[in-house]
């Protein structure tokens, strides 16, 4: 009798998991039979499982291009079509597809975003969303504080992007009206893999990399993952190099399906110079006396300039499901950072009066930065009656502690249009230290979502407080209470239009050229829109309406390149289309429209009744990639995108940047465990301008770049 049950549990077992690798449960019965009756071993090919989106974590790695899941929209993990505000995903496979070197490249084709606000830069990403520049966070913390003090993200390390779109401080505290821009680590994975790397590329661009990842035990209870990046790099401007020495090692600890424990390390060295090079109107936007000033101009001394930039982080994710009901999770991060910032630029910009020479100004500055940051919460899952709920309470903490050394000097002019340097070492400049800023902000913040049937309100409020304390000044103390309010409705066939209102919150540290504090950033919005998943499918589309209000807005000081203004109040009305289609297996397509509408209410005469400095009035892009067999040989892929950027104003309406139209395309083949590939963005080789500024100054875009990659996987 025994052996008979047991004979059963045997065959049940077996059912199931034949069930679950999609064997039909009658023939494996004729397996088990067999097996019962005979001796014999019968061996099964090994199955994949593939997940399905209602499978999907938020921070799950996620094949393709379209991402259903999200934790940035709410902190809670919720399907996309759930959360009442604009968001876009960029995967990593995204990442890869379109060659994006940078996490600015990677966001071109994303509604809403101007992914190189201001051109090539070597130094930070330049973005802007929905007219404004956006929060950065890493892995749901603030990734640092201040300026031109810290090492960028490389897209490398990244398992996806996402732009949470209006005002997010209900959840995030101090952050900007337009948005944040939140980039999430690779992470630790079960499966074993490994890949390595090499990369060749325009301007002498090369770059070894490795990723690998894998258990560490036989339970698989211990996870590691190693990210490495070497980089040797030109750029399109003359003396500017772009190096880089990266090491992220990863550690998941997870005993149970309940605790989950992750601490990432980041140590990162960049050895660069300022690719921005402030050149003047006359030579780039408008034709000069010497006619146009080339894009690989470097208005600097050899030798001197340098953005050097090193960073030490340690971050923990730690998750623990107490019960059916509570979820608590403690996210941390410490940081230290430092910079060496020298350069030379011309000032004022303009030339003197044989129209080629400018004279210049250097600046040094050396910062560094030790930076707290913590983020506390507790989740609860429950119903009350029909009813609903789910519940997140949190509250959040940062701490940075900044000192700067800095001066600047005379290192003479330049003729731009035949540059003969002068050997400038900074020997003439004698550095001081900046007065100390401790910036301490804690927050208290709740928020509910409540579902009833296939309705779904989301409610939030948060409490912040502030405390900027600069050296030998009075400290700067700021508060605020935020909203945010949502309600979606769910319909069945996959389609959830929703409305919102959210308010920003954004302190501002240091002092105007007058030594008064700025007054903190307070921003508010209503949007409206609808987001449509077809069921079964693997594409997304969604539409946005909103109108979007900033006070105390910082603009650029036109008679001083070191001074900055505050608006009164400014104005972003805007329409944002964004499709992300799987046409077949082998077809993904992404499509993207913006439509802003920007003014200045309220501020200083020269702005006042004025549309927003370097804000485009339109922006598409449409971007496909198609796999295909040649002569029966699967593993090709080609894909090409183009991109629009309307023309954009200065913010006096005097001075209009035109707007570019800009091609990209790639080319790969894979052939058993190799991957190889060929990017090229900006294929005319097109001579443009992102923007120019009331003050004298373009920023130049980039150049067409053509990179190789070669990638072994095992």
């Amino acid at each position: 009798m025994s052996a008979s049950i047991n004979s059963v549990r045997r065959c049940l077992a077996r059912s199931i998991s034949a069930a679950t690798l999609g064997i039909p449960v009658a023939a494996f019965s004729l397996v088990v039979g067999a097996e019962e009756s005979s001796p014999e071993t019968i061996e099964l090919q090994p199955q994949s499982i593939i997940a399905t989106p209602q499978d999907e974590r938020a921070s799950d790695p996620v094949k393709g291009y379209v991402a259903t899941r999200s934790v940035s929209g709410t902190k809670t993990d919720v399907p996309i079509t759930e959360i009442p505000q604009s968001i876009s995903v960029i995967t990593a496979d995204r990442i890869r597809d379109q060659g994006s070197l940078t996490v600015q490249d990677a966001l071109r084709y994303t509604a809403g975003v101007r992914g190189e606000a201001f051109g090539l830069d070597s130094r930070v990403d330049s973005v802007m969303v929905r007219g404004t520049s956006p929060a950065m966070f890493l892995d749901g913390l603030q990734q640092g504080v201040g300026y031109y003090n810290n090492t960028r993200v490389d897209p490398f390390t990244l398992e996806r992007i996402e732009v949470l779109k209006g005002p997010s401080s209900m959840l995030y505290g101090q952050s900007p009206v337009g948005g944040l821009v939140n980039m999430v680590s690779k992470r630790p994975q079960a499966e074993q893999k490994t890949q390595i790397q090499a990369q060749y590329g325009t301007f002498d661009r090369k770059q070894l990399a490795i990723d690998t990842t894998g258990p560490l035990n036989e339970d698989g209870t211990l996870l590691y993952r190693v990210v490495a990046i070497k980089r040797d790099s030109g750029s399109q401007v003359d003396h500017v190099h772009d190096n880089r020495s990266l090491l992220m090692p990863s550690l998941t600890w997870k005993p149970n399906d309940d605790i989950e424990w992750t601490v990432l390390a980041n140590v990162q060295k960049d050895d660069s110079v300022s690719s921005s090079q402030f050149l003047p109107h006359e030579g780039t936007l408008y034709k000069g006396r010497g006619g146009r000033l080339s894009s690989s101009t470097f208005a600097g001394e050899p030798g001197f300039d340098e953005y050097d930039t090193e960073q030490v982080a340690l971050t923990s994710n730690f998750s623990w499901r107490l019960d059916d009901t509570w979820t608590v999770r403690q996210n941390l991060r410490w940081q230290k950072s430092k910079a060496s910032y020298q350069t030379v630029y011309g000032w004022p910009w303009v030339y003197e009066a044989d129209g080629r020479t400018i004279n210049r100004v250097s600046s040094i500055s050396k910062p560094e930065v030790k930076m707290w940051t913590a983020d506390h919460q507790g989740e609860a899952r429950f119903d009350t009656g029909a009813v609903q709920h789910t519940l997140l309470i949190g509250t959040d903490y940062q701490h940075s502690v900044a000192n700067e050394k800095v001066g600047g000097g005379d290192p003479g002019a330049l003729d731009l249009y035949n540059p003969i340097y002068t050997g400038y070492d900074g020997s003439d400049i004698t550095l001081s230290d900046n007065p100390e800023q401790r910036v301490v902000q804690q927050g208290l913040y709740v928020q509910d979502q409540i579902r009833y049937e296939n309705w779904l309100l989301t409610l939030g409020l948060r409490r912040d407080w502030a405390d900027n304390k600069t050296e030998g000044s009075r400290a700067q103390k700021d508060d605020a209470t935020t909203g945010r309010a949502g309600l979606t409705y769910l319909f069945d066939n996959g389609v959830a239009p929703y409305i919102s209102y959210s308010e920003s919150f954004q302190p501002v540290i240091g002092l105007n050229n007058g030594l008064t504090p700025y007054k903190p950033l307070e921003g508010e919005q209503w949007e409206m829109g609808i987001k449509y998943q077809p069921v079964g499918s693997n594409s997304l589309y969604t539409a946005a309406v909103f109108d979007l209000r900033e006070k105390n807005r910082q603009m650029s000081d036109p008679n001083d390149p070191n001074n900055t203004l505050q608006s009164g109040e400014t104005r972003v009305r805007g329409l944002e289309l964004e499709a992300q289609v799987e046409v077949t297996s082998n077809w993904d397509l992404i499509g993207t429209y913006t439509k802003l509408d920007t003014e200045t209410l309220e501020g200083e005469a020269v702005n006042k009744g004025k549309r927003i400095e370097s804000v485009p009035d339109n922006m598409a892009s449409v971007w496909s990639k198609h796999r295909f067999s040649v002569a029966g040989i699967p593993g090709f892929s080609v894909g090409a995108g183009v991109r629009y950027v309307g023309a954009s104003w200065d913010g006096q309406d005097d001075l209009k940047t035109p707007s570019t139209t800009l091609f990209d395309a790639m080319l790969g083949y894979q052939y058993q465990n190799w991957d190889f590939s060929v990017n090229a963005t900006n294929l005319a080789d097109e001579t443009y301008y992102t923007t120019c500024l009331a003050r004298g100054d373009c920023f130049t875009g980039n150049r067409r770049t053509v990179t190789g990659t070669v990638a072994y996987n095992f």
